[in-house]
């Protein structure tokens, strides 16, 4: 009966414990209060900062290129947050606007992130998508292995409307949620069955998306060196051809807000035709234990138990 009760106290301080530091896991729905926990108020603009779990990049507001909205401030591509954290198996992204006013429609926003999982100089794909005219840091240190595209002028989207991967590009008629590799292929994917998966939910109330994708698509890194940039999209287009997705300005990049320390406007670091801003973002830091650490931490708190009765 001692055994016994040991056991079960075991048990129970070890599940207390699992529960204080579990995975930051977060339900993709647009509504960010339960689940971003960030506040950053008092962090300095276009720089990151961690809190507890979650990595954050606060952008400057109204840093955003004017091209298509007669030269006035343009804050549906506004970006103002960007956030990123981690659980066993998904890696999630919130991309906050200053006023994401319209999803499903020519205009919406064109989200783009470059993920790099391997660091090495040189090693990946340099374009961002949806023919935007523009490449990552001209150094070489953020080609990337992957690439997360959401097109939210896509007529797939509604306002608060989950939309999951295919692994079929949009500009094959596939879902709008599109995480490619260097060559191009969606390698997003959805279970029904289990309900797992790619997703991202858009929502104008709380201006903004939520996406998670699967770590195992990516090889499950430790590190991924991440850059941002935002367009806006076409409904419809071929992402390697002519006829591209994102909103075109002849005879220079398309791209109207990212995250950079380049100032005071976009233009000031896409004129030339990159963006030279990367971040590391190290996911294995999250503090948290997987489900099967905790179980090999029970067993092997009862086997010492039972080794002292």
């Amino acid at each position: 009966m001692r055994k016994f009760s040991a056991l079960l106290a075991v048990l129970m301080v070890f599940t207390a414990f699992a529960g204080f530091v579990s995975a930051h896991t977060v339900t993709v729905d647009g509504a960010i209060e339960d689940d971003w926990t960030a506040v950053p108020d008092t962090h300095s603009p276009n720089t990151w900062q961690l809190y507890g779990d979650e990595w954050v990049w606060k952008d400057a507001t109204g840093d955003e290129r004017t091209d298509f909205n007669n030269f006035n401030p343009d804050p549906r591509v506004d970006i103002t947050e960007f956030h990123i954290t981690a659980d066993d198996t998904y890696i999630y992204f919130l991309i906050k606007f200053n006023d994401l006013d319209v999803v499903g429609q020519d205009g919406a926003p064109g989200i783009m992130i470059t993920i790099d999982t391997d660091q090495k100089s040189g090693s990946g794909e340099t374009w961002f998508g949806y023919t935007s005219d523009t490449q990552v840091a001209q150094d070489g240190n953020a080609n990337w292995e992957y690439q997360l595209l959401i097109d939210l002028a896509n007529n797939q989207v509604t306002d608060g409307g989950v939309v999951h991967g295919d692994g079929i590009p949009v500009w094959n008629g596939g879902s709008p949620l599109d995480l490619v590799d260097t060559s191009w292929n969606d390698i997003s994917s959805w279970d029904d069955t289990s309900s797992s998966g790619d997703m991202f939910v858009a929502s104008t109330a709380n201006d903004v998306v939520e996406v998670r994708i699967k770590k195992s698509e990516l090889g499950n890194p430790s590190t991924i060196r991440v850059e941002l940039g935002v367009v806006r999209a076409h409904p419809t287009g071929n992402d390697r051809a002519d006829n591209g997705v994102a909103w075109n300005i002849n005879g220079a990049p398309d791209v109207l807000d990212a995250m950079t320390t380049t100032g005071p406007n976009t233009w000031d670091e896409v004129q030339d035709g990159y963006v030279d801003y990367y971040a590391d973002v190290d996911i294995s830091q999250v503090p948290f234990f997987s489900n099967i650490a905790v179980a090999l931490a029970v067993a092997l708190g009862a086997l010492l138990v039972f080794r002292r009765r």
